[in-house]
């Protein structure tokens, strides 16, 4: 308490008011989605130690060979808002601190940004570094800003920016979504005085990404190379994957090495000697690392005698020389997010977040809570937000606080005290409902208008003064969740690669080995990888999965191999050639999708087509009213069903979208995941209308902010515009118990019940008819005299 008074009376705060919900929904749902704001007034920052633009060409600059990138994906480099953070990390050897270097930030913004009062200010490692104004709509321009070796530290050096951000000529609420900077990713990092180059492992972290956004590991093979030489591959792979601790790591398969920023993969052993026509130079035995001839590449040698010396060589790397890069990197957990555990207490402090005085309008900080693979979300327990936050006086009796998980509104706070408010412990009840087994996002957004926001006058507007702050002391309190997995659930497998993570292992069938396919297979295996935080067995199949076998599998295949195998069938399927075929493209490429495709005696994705659920009920809505055989018992069952409908929707935080029908794109991927047909195992399917597709398909499941948003049983990636849409499953076809304690059963009895209301809704009436029969019973006879 003596904390939350003492921040108050530093920042001058105390006030607020509230706010209807549905104002607010319908505010957030229209406009775009801010990023996570994180403020940073107040720690003095105003000195610019060293800035030195640089005016750039309007286009993309090209990517640096002499830059030390940014760990961080192209995603995360874009602020929103009126006061935004972004969180960067680069990594440094000794022999590179000590002349010290410059931090080049090359960034645009919007046209609405106005550049006398908007500005970017730097910290490294804790300490100011400089500043410089947000003034460049017309293009990418370069900042350079030294930083001083006393600021530098080997190993993981982090960058703090906070951009502040005023609106030309709008003072609205809704006008701080019009506010936004990117920065370049390929044009941007650490420059050092030094010539850059690899020392060692922890270099690998410091590659550029290529074109497309994407770390790019190439895995270079020779030609006639097959599913064996995958196999070897793999567990370097992985590894690789746990080094770097990238979420947009694309892999791809090629005879020779890539050009530009990446890293180039090479596995010899002497029982395989043709592997040995990819060596450039005598590596040595064991797993090495060395400049590649494209100085913004790398180079990864995994040399072994024999098959069987590979785990054991990369055991010891890992126990060795990348127990420090692993330490520093996965093993360290990120800023932003929190690996929770059932009946656990979090601060935001935990997820990085730093208090501080806010004086916008709109206040937003996000962060990403990662839950058990086996949560079940329902309405048996809350997850409960104990908030310590305070606002200032003079603000609009529409003030509120909103809470959004996975971009939807689950609880508002109205702030209606004008005079000030403060929030000490105020507990705020989450559905458990509205999360999800892995990945969640959540986001606090804080209302904040005055009544001189509406005169936009920006001489009468005074910045100095707070309106909110929210103090890192804010618990996330998580309760006793009901453990079982459940399947089909594809955000379990994005957010911690259920159920492949484990010592079980499984298989990934390409079913025809073009080189897309391939390299898309090798993809998947780097994400689940880093997801589950651990390597997993995993072996790569030439051709389809045995529909009597078992164990969990991945498929990837393009239509027309789907379509020769449900023709042909498992036991007709042409033989799949054994060497990876290293063309481009397919000859021919159907331009008709198939709308729906089902393998006798396989598990096969529903397809690539638009939900037949969805049109059913387009259809029904639209033939409702149609003909003379609708009566009024017709239409009262009608009218039943609906308002089913739309219980079920708001239990489930279902929106309108998700019932709309799938438009089509004019190419796409589907991934969906199935039962095996022996019923022990699921399958998970990535298809794609032709081989070419499924290398940018691959491509759009590396980039985090797609994987990231995984959920349900079926997705359709539009590989044109980069959109997904999901489809949740209408049931769970398999669930895994592992905890049988009495407590997890109860809950999970109460989950069940919340998802089969109606059943619930049943049980409730049977037992009031049968109370109501014994009552009827009982009670005329109690305290009446008879004969006998």
């Amino acid at each position: 308490m003596l904390k939350l008074l003492s921040s108050l009376a530093t920042a001058a705060l105390l006030a607020t008011v509230g706010a209807q919900t549905a104002k607010a929904q319908s505010l957030l749902t229209e406009a775009p989605v801010a990023n996570p704001v994180v403020s940073l007034k107040g720690l003095g920052q105003s000195t610019i130690l060293s800035t030195r633009p640089v005016a750039m060409a309007n286009a993309i600059m090209h990517h640096d060979a002499s830059l030390t990138a940014f760990e961080q994906p192209k995603s995360a480099l874009r602020f929103t808002g009126e006061d935004d953070v972004i969180n960067l990390t680069f990594v440094l050897d000794a022999q590179n601190i000590a002349a010290g270097g410059d931090l080049v930030i090359a960034y645009r913004n919007a046209v609405s940004v106005m550049p006398e009062t908007s500005v970017v200010s730097v910290m490294v490692n804790g300490s100011p570094a400089g500043e410089f104004p947000i003034r460049s709509p017309s293009g990418f321009d370069k900042q350079v800003l030294n930083v001083s070796p006393a600021l530098l530290r080997t190993g993981v050096n982090e960058v703090r920016l906070r951009a502040v951000q005023r609106h030309r000529v709008d003072c609205s609420m809704e006008a701080t979504y019009e506010l936004w900077t990117e920065i370049d990713y390929q044009s941007s990092g650490f420059r050092t005085q030094t010539q850059r180059g690899l020392n060692g492992f922890s270099g690998l972290r410091s590659v550029g990404r290529n074109d497309q956004g994407l770390t790019d590991v190439r895995l270079v093979l020779r030609d006639g190379a097959g599913a064996n030489a995958l196999n070897r591959a793999a567990s370097l792979v992985q590894t690789l994957a746990l080094v770097l601790n990238r979420d947009d790591i694309s892999v791809t398969v090629a005879e020779s090495e890539g050009h530009g920023p990446g890293i180039d993969l090479v596995v010899v052993t002497d029982t395989d000697p043709d592997s040995a026509s990819v060596l450039v130079g005598n590596e040595p035995y064991g797993l090495s690392v060395a400049d590649s001839a494209d100085p913004a590449r790398a180079r990864v040698v995994l040399h072994a005698a024999t098959d069987g010396e590979i785990p054991g060589m990369l055991l010891s790397a890992i126990q060795g020389q990348l127990k420090t890069v692993l330490d520093t990197g996965i093993r360290a957990g990120r800023k932003g997010e929190i690996r929770t555990e059932a009946s656990s207490v979090y601060t935001l402090a935990d997820a990085g977040y730093v208090a501080t005085p806010f004086s916008g309008r709109l206040f937003t900080t996000r962060f990403d809570m990662v839950l058990p693979a086996d949560f079940y979300p329902a309405d048996y327990a809350t997850l409960d937000l104990a908030l310590n936050a305070a606002t200032s006086p003079g603000l609009k009796p529409t003030s509120q606080l909103l809470v959004r998980v996975n971009d939807r509104v689950v609880k508002s706070l109205p702030m209606r005290d004008t005079n000030g408010q403060t929030f000490s412990g105020r507990k705020l009840e989450l559905p458990l409902r509205a999360f999800r087994p892995g990945r969640n996002q959540i986001e606090l957004l804080a209302e904040l208008e005055r009544g001189a926001d509406d005169s936009c006058i920006f001489a009468e507007r005074d910045d100095s003064i707070p309106r909110f702050i929210l103090l890192d002391t804010t618990e996330i309190r998580v309760p006793a969740l009901a453990r079982v997995a459940r399947s089909p659930e594809l955000a379990a497998m994005a957010g911690s690669a259920y159920p492949y993570a484990g010592s079980a292992g499984f298989t990934v069938h390409a079913l025809k080995p073009d080189v897309n396919s391939v390299s898309a297979a090798m993809t998947m295996i780097a994400k689940l990888s880093l997801v589950a935080r651990a390597p997993a067995p995993a072996q790569v199949v030439f051709g389809p999965p045995d529909a009597t076998g078992g164990g969990n599998a991945i498929v990837i295949a393009s239509k027309r191999a789907v379509e020769e195998l449900v023709e042909q069938g498992a036991g007709g399927f042409i033989a799949t050639p054994q060497q990876i075929d290293f063309a481009l493209a397919e000859r021919f490429v159907d331009p008709i999708s198939t709308s729906s495709i089902h393998l006798p005696g396989a598990a096969i994705p529903r397809a690539m087509t638009t939900d037949p659920v969805a049109l059913l009920d387009a259809f029904r809505q639209s033939t409702r009213n149609l003909g003379e055989e609708s009566t009024s018992m017709h239409s009262l069952s009608v009218g039943v069903t609906d308002a089913f409908r739309t219980l079920r929707s708001w239990l489930k935080y279902e929106t309108s979208s998700d019932a709309v029908p799938l438009v089509e794109p004019r190419r796409k991927a589907v991934l969906s995941q199935r039962p095996r047909a022996s019923g022990t195992g699921v399958v998970t399917w990535l298809t794609a209308d032709s081989a070419p597709d499924m290398r940018d398909a691959s491509n759009l499941l590396a980039d985090p902010a797609v994987w990231n948003r995984l959920e349900g049983e079926n997705l359709v990636l539009d590989l044109d515009t980069g959109s997904i849409r999901s489809t949740r499953p209408q049931a769970y076809f398999a669930h895994e118990i592992k905890n049988y304690d009495p407590g997890n059963l109860r809950r999970i009895a109460a989950a069940w019940f919340s998802d089969h209301f109606r059943i619930y809704v049943a049980l409730v009436i049977a037992l009031m008819a049968v109370f109501a029969i014994w009552l009827g019973r009982v009670v005329p006879g109690a305290g009446v005299r008879t004969d006998r």
